[in-house]
């Protein structure tokens, strides 16, 4: 990855600092479609203490200031785990939630039976196993062009999709803009090759599919995290820090 030391420079904080946060909610006692399908929220942050403790490394400054610091919003995922093999219809699981999941359900699952679509069959290494949807992925604007998106989608398929078969999306803006439908279809292809560098490919219908089974998939995951690595050397030279 290339990154020019002015544009790494406009970054808020240090990239090195970011976390993720996995939350999913459920009640004890099974609700609806509660054991087929799971919503999980995956918050990007840069928590306040951690960067207190790394200006206080590099600086002398006083405890006012590090009062003051406060924690970063980087972004925010949200994704949809689907028990294809599960108590109940994947499909009615994913129709019930929202009109996105319900695309991609049906465009990936044969929605008679409830299980893999035969072309999605045939497109998977090894089509056993659960869907996991990736259904919003937003990042804050001054975190956006430095490749910060596939990382943390990658890190989080990483800790989400153990189990799964595939992970499925449907490349479009997420951030609530108005947007023509010649500009939607720009944003569409424009993610598609964003989101191809973690080894997401065209399917049909505008969905993408990431083969979990994939060694090419883990490879282009750990190429993403060399990049962030460069990225965060990048930011730490261009602030003169060790």
């Amino acid at each position: 990855m290339t990154t020019s030391l002015d544009d790494v420079s406009r970054l808020p904080a240090d990239p090195s600092l970011i976390s993720l946060a996995y939350h999913h909610e459920h009640t004890v006692q099974a609700f609806e479609f509660d054991d087929t399908l799971e919503i999980w929220t995956v918050t990007a942050r840069i928590d306040a203490d951690a960067a207190a403790e790394e200006m206080l490394a590099h600086n002398d400054v006083d405890q006012e200031t590090l009062d003051a610091i406060q924690d970063v919003t980087v972004g925010q995922m949200s994704f949809a785990r689907v028990r294809v093999y599960g108590p109940d219809d994947p499909f009615e699981a994913m129709d019930s939630h929202s009109q996105d999941l319900c695309r991609i359900g049906e465009t990936v699952l044969d929605t008679a039976s409830g299980q893999w679509h035969g072309t999605c069959e045939d497109a998977l290494a090894h089509p056993a196993g659960d869907l996991l949807v990736m259904d919003r992925v937003i990042l804050e604007p001054a975190w956006r062009g430095q490749r910060v998106g596939p990382v943390l989608v990658g890190a989080a398929i990483r800790r989400l999709s153990n189990g799964c078969a595939a992970v499925a999306c449907e490349p479009g803006s997420a951030d609530g803009r108005e947007m023509t439908e010649d500009h939607h279809r720009q944003a569409a292809a424009k993610l598609g090759r964003v989101w191809s560098t973690i080894g997401f490919e065209p399917f049909r219908d505008g969905v993408y599919l990431l083969d979990c089974q994939l060694e090419c998939t883990q490879e282009l995951l750990t190429e993403r995290q060399q990049d962030f690595t460069a990225l965060c050397t990048a930011w730490r030279k261009a602030r003169s820090l060790p």
